[in-house]
């Protein structure tokens, strides 16, 4: 004979469960930094250098992809347009107006 209730012994998995994905969650956040390494993602060559609202559900975003600049329109319902700027990057930037 049993003697644990089945409504009892499914809140026992459910919490072994949830425990398990806690430790296993806990591991992996402290060993981030060599899981990146191992998968090849801690240098990245795509980076958001700046986001600026245009109006409301349209945005401009400018990327840094392998040292090249690229300019995306984007928003939502819209198709988004891509423009590779060329030339030096300003070391200044410019203040808004």
């Amino acid at each position: 004979m049993s003697f644990l209730s089945p409504d009892l012994k499914s809140i026992l998995i459910v919490l072994a469960f949830l425990g398990t994905l806690l430790v296993v969650r806990q591991i992996i956040v402290t060993k981030a930094n060599s899981i990146k390494q191992t998968l090849g993602t801690h240098d990245q060559r795509i980076h958001l250098l700046e986001v600026y609202r245009v109006e409301k559900t349209l945005k401009l975003s400018l990327l840094d992809i392998e040292g090249n600049r690229v300019a995306v329109l984007h928003g939502a319902g819209r198709h988004a347009a891509l423009l590779k700027l060329d030339g030096p990057p300003a070391e200044k930037r410019v203040p808004d107006a």
